[in-house]
């Protein structure tokens, strides 16, 4: 089956004008939830961090860094953007792909636009054409690609990203093709750095490479043009049991951009049904945290898989801990962006709640 080809095809004919109005809607909604907790995060030591390093290496003014208000160039701007969106582990979750698809994304395609100045339909045609391309690409893989320990955020949305920034750019279909295989052969991320830094650069990186790769592609770049679906490409080397049928499959047809979730926990999606579950349970029997012996959570093996830090030390950790988000919606009543600090992890009372929570895999529970 000729993946890259019939993806590069989808993207170079794809029109604003086919779109149904839902799906409009609901791009729009992920732009906005985007920019939200892109300026949410922007304040995090990462993007301080990287904040000075593009000021300290300098760039073309050409794009905004948002929550900063510095230009930088395009290459930079998708980098710490696309950081910066998925600093607080706050934003949108393609489930069934198990991607978090508007953060590699967007930013490259709001750099792309503000440096070309775009229209508005512009930039929304090439995000909902990325989300369409890194999402099918996700189901294609399967969740055993994300088993094996790659992040899926990272490795298909390189995907999205090439693919949005090649539809502004205006790529034929060989260049598209081009696009398209750069993005694969770049593609990793590891999901041994969760609760680290490092986890939220994964969708920075994503949006900067995909990036490159279209602007690569438009000066006559070449790489192999069946890099998805080709011997020793993409989905041989980094798939397990992975079809090529569903990264295709109804393309223009149905929008897998209608199954997007937005979070209302700035936590991995995985900790939200625990937490959905002590708030329930602590505002129904009006539990007291000194009241408890032990809280038995019964999950999912993905939840623990994604989500089973047992000792975090920091906030972003916390996020990854079905435990301390158990104990911290029982003492709090709440699990707002600020209550994962530090301090708060490290909290003694907290930290002696969390240590009475046990979590249990349950075989045959769905993940949400």
């Amino acid at each position: 089956m000729k993946v890259t080809e019939r993806i590069a095809e989808y993207a170079v004919n794809l029109s604003y004008r086919s779109f149904p109005k839902e799906v409009v809607h609901q791009g729009k909604r992920c732009f906005l939830d985007l920019i939200g907790t892109t300026l949410g995060g922007a304040r995090q030591p990462l993007g301080e961090i990287l904040v000075k390093t593009v000021k300290e290496f300098g760039g073309k003014p050409q794009a905004t860094i948002l929550g900063y208000g510095l230009k930088t160039s395009i290459l930079n701007a998708a980098l710490v953007n696309g950081a910066t969106a998925h600093a607080l582990d706050f934003d949108d979750t393609h489930i069934a792909s198990i991607i978090h698809p508007s953060a590699p994304v967007i930013p490259a395609v709001l750099a792309l636009a503000e440096w070309k100045g775009l229209p508005g339909k512009a930039a929304l045609e090439a995000f909902i054409l990325g989300f369409e391309v890194e999402t099918r690409i996700g189901l294609g893989m399967g969740k055993k690609h994300y088993d094996r320990g790659w992040h899926s955020t990272a490795t298909c949305g390189r995907f999205g990203a090439a693919a949005a920034a090649g539809k502004l750019l205006g790529l034929d279909r060989e260049q598209m093709k081009v696009a398209l295989g750069m993005a694969g052969t770049q593609a990793s991320g590891l999901r041994l750095v969760f609760g680290t830094m490092t986890k939220p650069f994964h969708p920075g990186k994503a949006a900067f490479d995909g990036l490159l790769s279209a602007i690569l592609a438009r000066r006559g770049f070449t790489c192999a043009p069946n890099l998805i679906e080709g011997p020793k490409g993409y989905v041989e080397v980094l798939g397990v049991d992975s079809r090529p049928e569903p990264m295709v499959k109804d393309l223009g047809k149905k929008y897998e951009i209608l199954n997007n979730t937005f979070k209302p926990y700035a936590a991995c999606l995985m900790t939200h049904p625990t937490i959905d579950a002590v708030l329930e349970m602590r505002e129904k029997y009006r539990i007291r945290p000194e009241d408890v012996e032990s809280i038995d959570c019964e999950v999912a093996k993905f939840c623990l898989d994604a989500a089973g830090q047992s000792e975090p030390r920091t906030a972003l950790a916390g996020k990854f801990s079905t435990y301390y988000c158990a104990a911290l919606a029982l003492a709090e009543g709440a699990a707002g962006e600020d209550l994962f600090t530090d301090e708060k992890v490290l909290d003694p009372k907290l930290v002696a709640l969390r240590k009475k929570v046990r979590a249990k895999v349950v075989p045959g529970y769905k993940e949400t």
